[in-house]
């Protein structure tokens, strides 16, 4: 059974190098990251004013199932 690893993307002139396909397949990954993240900032506040850090991880959570819901049910 094959693990899973963690493969990120070189500077643009390494020694050595990744093959083009897997150059593509860390591209697309890395863009689909980064946008799942920026769409989940946008439903965040400015300031998250939490007690305790379990009320810091609920609310976290209730803006991730927001994103998620809004993703869903799109009108």
């Amino acid at each position: 059974m094959r693990s899973n690893r963690l493969i990120f993307n070189r500077k643009s002139n390494p020694q050595k190098q990744h093959n083009p396909s897997l150059e593509f397949l860390i591209s697309i990954h890395r863009k689909r990251i980064e946008t799942a993240f920026s769409d989940i900032a946008k439903y965040l506040p400015e300031k998250i004013h939490a007690v305790t850090q379990s009320g810091f991880l609920i609310k976290l959570i209730m803006f991730i199932w927001a994103y998620t819901f809004d993703k869903l049910y799109i009108l």
